[in-house]
């Protein structure tokens, strides 16, 4: 198990530092440390490695958004937890999802897979919305709030966060990331927690 986590990681930074079009097998098993055959005792083909990339990228986030969040610390709290590991996960999915549109078969592919777990970007949507409405039956988060529209709210700045800082190589913005994280959490929760 270890070693094909050390050939996710190496296909992970050499698609980040050289892109799909120039990656081959063997340049990827020898980042990884390992013989190109070994490559094939884990992952069929390239497209393969990528895809289980992409996949293995989403459990953290799942585990911050757990259910044992839920009526636990304060709100702000938690929702920074989940900013933060947003802000990670597209970190690291930027430039998979590249490798993605820069192939369409392998988009294809990626799209059927999705199709089959049920899984996929939007399921990030689908979680912070679900913890959004338990915090609502507790009266942590006012009822007016809509759910997912509140998970779009939250997850686009993240996305768009992480897309500038990868596409522009640097922090663009004027305040450092934990400013940014504090900054955009009091933003959407200011008239969203009822006054006690």
């Amino acid at each position: 198990m270890r070693t094909r986590q050390y050939i996710l990681d190496a296909a992970e930074q050499m698609l980040q530092t050289k892109g799909l079009a120039r990656l081959t097998n063997k340049e990827i098993a020898e980042a990884a440390g390992c013989a190109e055959g070994t490559l094939y005792n884990h992952f069929e083909t390239k497209e393969a490695l990528i895809l289980a990339a992409i996949e293995e990228n989403q459990p953290e986030f799942f585990t911050v958004v757990g259910d044992d969040r839920i009526g636990e610390r304060e709100i702000s709290e938690n929702v920074q937890e989940i900013v933060r590991a947003a802000m990670r996960y597209y970190h690291k999915l930027l430039p998979l999802t590249t490798a993605l549109f820069a192939d369409m078969d392998l988009l294809a592919h990626f799209r059927l897979w999705m199709q089959e777990h049920r899984r996929g970007p939007l399921g990030l949507y689908e979680i912070v919305a679900r913890y959004v409405a338990a915090e609502q039956r507790l009266g942590r988060l006012k009822p007016e709030i809509e759910p997912f529209a509140f998970a779009a709210l939250l997850l686009g700045p993240c996305h768009q966060y992480a897309f500038i800082q990868y596409f522009q190589g640097l922090n663009p913005f004027p305040v450092s990331e934990e400013q940014f994280v504090a900054d955009l959490v009091q933003t959407l929760l200011l008239g969203g927690i009822p006054a006690k």
